[in-house]
């Protein structure tokens, strides 16, 4: 079984795939590991939460904090006796990079762009809705092409609270109507509609800009508070993890 790991600035996110299946998944918070052996106890502790999870015998990581990265290679050793994979130089994607700066690109984007390439083919928007929301742009033939990157929906909400003294804080939850008559229901308006309509007015930017239609993929952990509030969009929520294991399992080919 491979283990895929996805590190992010706020939320870390392991999944366990049986071949190319993904059986298994679970999340918490970045912050909350601080060692080698913080990161032992979250797989121990997943393993016995999930009694299908069998041998590990493979581990892939993607991060945008190098400062975690050893934790969790040093867990593969520990707990399993692998020596984990990581998404940076040096391992092959088969991924094109069109950028400047191909050494910039974060490992969660190559991920997102293998994972959509994988199951919807070429010529796609991905919107990851993280700490950023980002926008990125698998191209016609198959290459990363770009991505713009935007504050996410949690810095927004803690942008809004902290800048205005009278304003709480809230939990998400997309009100009925855009038009909010309480301040809670305006805050979420404001946050969850306006989120959307970002995403439907890039979607038609990038689209403009390409030349060409792409196809529209929602992805990321802020992306359930948008469920059913976008049309002509495909959610799913664990593609980042699913590009991993496409990398791992395509690796050298």
């Amino acid at each position: 079984m491979l283990l895929a790991i996805d590190i992010g600035n706020t939320m870390t996110n392991f999944g366990v795939f049986e071949g190319e299946t993904l059986i298994a998944t679970h999340k918490f918070e970045t912050s909350s590991v601080t060692s080698a052996d913080d990161a032992s106890v979250k797989g121990a502790g997943f393993k016995l939460l999930h009694k299908e999870v069998g041998n590990i015998d493979g581990v892939i990581i993607s991060s945008v904090v190098p400062s975690k990265t050893a934790f969790y290679m040093q867990m593969s050793k520990d707990l399993w006796g692998v020596r984990a994979l990581t998404v940076g130089p040096g391992l092959k994607t088969g991924l094109k990079l069109k950028c400047d700066y191909p050494n910039e690109v974060g490992a969660d984007l190559i991920a997102d762009c293998v994972g959509a390439s994988s199951k919807y083919g070429n010529s796609c928007l991905i919107v990851d809705l993280g700490t950023a929301n980002k926008y990125i742009f698998l191209d016609k033939d198959g290459s990363f092409a770009g991505v713009s990157i935007a504050p996410g929906v949690r810095i927004s909400i803690n942008a809004l609270v902290s800048g205005a003294a009278a304003l709480p804080e809230i939990n998400l939850k997309a009100p009925k109507r855009v038009i909010g008559t309480n301040t809670l229901d305006s805050m979420n308006s404001g946050i969850i509609y306006g989120t959307c309509y970002e995403i439907e007015g890039f979607a038609k930017a990038f689209e403009k800009e390409a030349g060409y239609p792409l196809k529209r993929i929602i992805t990321g952990g802020n992306s359930r508070y948008l469920t059913g509030l976008l049309e002509g969009f495909i959610f799913d929520e664990n593609l980042t993890l699913e590009g991993l294991a496409s990398m791992y399992y395509r690796r050298g080919k």
